[in-house]
Formats: C-alpha cells, structure tokens, sequence
C-alpha cells in the first residue's frame, strides 16, 4: 500500500491550524483599533476580511472577493490595511487549500494587497518593499495551497486503485482457486462413476457364482447392487452438473500420469526445452494421485514456458510411496515464490486435494516446484 510523505500525513492539521492564525490576527488588528486611531472604517474592514473567511467555507468565490475587498476598504477607510493583508494571505491559503483555484484567487488577493498597501504609502516602486510582499505573499499562499490539495487529491486517488486493485487480484485468485476446486471435483467424480460401475459389475458376478441354496447371500448382494446403483445414479447426475459449463461443453477424459509423456512432447513442439526424468509409469495409481500428478506436471511445464530462462528439468517418480512431481528452470533475480499466482494455487489445491504438499522454492536462481503425492493403493478402490 503506497504512503504519503510524512508532511503530507497531517495535512489534515493545515485546515485546523489556519484558521487559529487567522484569529490571533484579528485578535491582534481587534487589540489594536482603539490605539491606532484606525476609527470605524478600520473596524468596517477587519469585520469584511472576517466575512471572507466564515463565508468562503460555503461560498468560496464570495469569500475571495471579500478578503480581496478588506484592504482596499481599510485603505479607503484611512485606517492601516497591515492587519488586513495578512488575513487576506492566510484566508486565500485556506480557501484554495478547500479546493478553490489558486489561478483566481492569487491574482485577485494579490493585486488587491498590492495596491492597497501601494496606495497606502504613496508608492509602488522600490522604495516600498511591502505592497511587493503583500502581493507576492498571496501569490505563494494560493500556490502552496493548490499545491498541498492536488498532493492530497493525488495521494488519495493513488490509494483508490491500490485498494481496486488488490481487491480485484483478490478477487481472481478466489475464482481461479474456485475454478481448480471445481476440476478437482470432476475428476474425482468421474473416477468414482467409474469405480462405483466396477462395483457393480463385481457384486453382479458374484452373484451368478453363488449356487442356487445361498439365497440369504444372494438377497444381500442384490440390495447390495441396488444401493450400488441408486449411489452410481446419483453421481452420474452430479457429474453430468459438474460437466456442464456455461457454454453446454464438456472438459473432457479424467487426467491420468500415463499421459506425461504426451504432455512433455507438446510443450517441446512448442518450443520449451525439457529435459524430462519420467521412469516407468505404467504403475497403476489411484485416480485422484494419478490426475493430480498430471495436473500438476501441466501447470508446472505451464509456468516455466511463461517465465524460465533456458531449459527445464523434469522429473516423475511414480515408483516409491510418493509420487514425486519436480520441476527445475532457472529465473531471474526478482523471482517471488510468495506470488499469488493462479498456476501455484491451482498446484497447491491439486497437492492439497490429494492429500499430499507442494513446495515452491528458489535457490541460486533456479525456480524449484516440487510436489509429494502419498500413494495409498486401494484406497478408491
């Protein structure tokens, strides 16, 4: 999440403390009416420049004019337009630190500071250094507080698409972690429909084999096959929602390790080169190790054709307790295994799913993923 400057942290305390200065001035110009015999026209225009102020924050426009208005009034007035300036600087300060534009407000504050203490003393030119900081004193007030409120509107507009945009990064992982859970659930699916079937057909068999006394026995593998069936009905519905995407296709065969080879032949054809350690993979799995295995092996070639540097080096052990899924391609020096990238979470929901881990690594710029699936042998079966 992008910070601000610490002076840009408080500008909040801008909007506060401005108008504290702006009352210890009146305060002071209020003090000071009676002794320097400023009379009732420099009371007139310390109450117009205060006006300015207390109006500008519902008229903005209003409240320029008035702040511009209050030393020229003084001068008219006969009575020191000192006080008057200054709350014409810090007003403008304020107004256009609200939103007002400083390409109005300090031209006009400006000039009216100007030519009022010009007037004043009888003279614009060197010889009085005052009408010239009067001027230029609300010239830099109104950039300073354009300045300070395009920081703040920048800042905060800045914040905006950093929230948009990690709620919208957020939001594609949760529906590409959605979108795997859902394949996931359709290969088990489809590997249980076809496990169920086989059921059936081994109670079925059973059943011609028993001789014609065992009727209890054949009552009970009966009931057994119908329990079987209505189970296989009731998955086959479940699978034929699970197949059915939004555009009425199907995804095709369940993913199986025997198609490895197949895969790694494709993405050579593409142009990645693999140096592929694949052994024997004749082995029967469980159909769930077998796909996610696959699965896995998949989006691992996927990744290194999208971001590695050279060759790939696989390797597929299918023979141990685990089945071993590693894939090794090196990358540049800001690689970040932290990543939220959808082909990591898809393998991990994959290695998850299938009761074992995935572990993503870098190590002397070599992108190391390594999945360990534990091969229980007849557990679906």
């Amino acid at each position: 999440m992008p910070r601000p400057p610490v002076w840009m942290r408080r500008s909040r305390l801008l909007e506060v403390s401005t108008p504290v200065v702006i009352g210890a001035t009146f305060a002071a110009g209020i003090a000071t009416v009676p002794f320097a015999d400023h009379g009732p026209g420099g009371l007139a225009a310390l109450l117009l420049s205060a006006a300015g102020v207390v109006l500008g924050y519902r008229w903005p426009l209003a409240g320029i004019g008035l702040l511009a208005l209050g030393p020229l009034v003084a001068h008219a007035a006969g009575a020191e337009p000192l006080v008057m300036w200054q709350v014409a600087v810090f007003g403008t300060f304020l107004l256009t630190l609200r939103g007002v534009s400083g390409l109005l407000s300090g031209p006009v504050v400006g000039l009216a500071n100007f030519l009022a203490v010009g007037l004043a003393a009888g003279s614009f030119g060197a010889g009085n250094p005052i009408a010239w900081i009067a001027g230029a004193a609300a010239l830099a007030a109104a950039a300073t507080g354009s300045a300070i409120r395009g920081q703040q509107q920048y800042w905060a507009a800045l914040q905006d698409r950093t929230h948009e945009a990690v709620a919208g990064r957020d939001a594609a992982v949760q529906r590409s972690v959605a979108e795997e859970r859902l394949r996931i659930a359709r290969d088990l699916h489809d590997t249980l429909g076809h496990e169920i079937a086989v059921v059936s057909m081994h109670l079925g068999a059973a059943e011609v084999q028993l001789p014609a006394a065992a009727g209890p026995a054949r009552q009970h593998l009966a009931a057994a096959r119908g329990s079987v069936k209505s189970l296989l009905a009731e998955t086959q519905e479940i699978l034929r929602v699970l197949h059915t995407g939004t555009d009425g296709t199907d995804p095709g065969p369940v993913a199986s390790h025997r198609d490895v080879p197949d895969l790694v032949e494709k993405v050579r054809a593409a142009g990645l080169q693999v140096d592929a350690v694949l052994g024997d993979l004749s082995r029967e799995l469980p159909p769930q190790i077998s796909a996610a295995a696959y699965r896995i092996t998949q989006e691992a070639l996927t990744n290194a054709q999208r971001h590695s540097r050279g060759r790939v080096r696989l390797t597929v052990d299918v023979s141990g307790p685990t089945v071993t899924v590693e894939a090794v391609n090196d990358v540049g020096p800001q690689a970040d295994v932290d990543r939220a990238g959808r082909g990591l979470i898809g393998m991990r929901e994959r290695a998850s799913a299938a009761g074992g881990r995935l572990d993503v690594t870098v190590d002397n710029g070599r992108f190391v993923v390594r999945a360990e699936l534990p091969v229980l042998d007849g557990a679906l079966r």
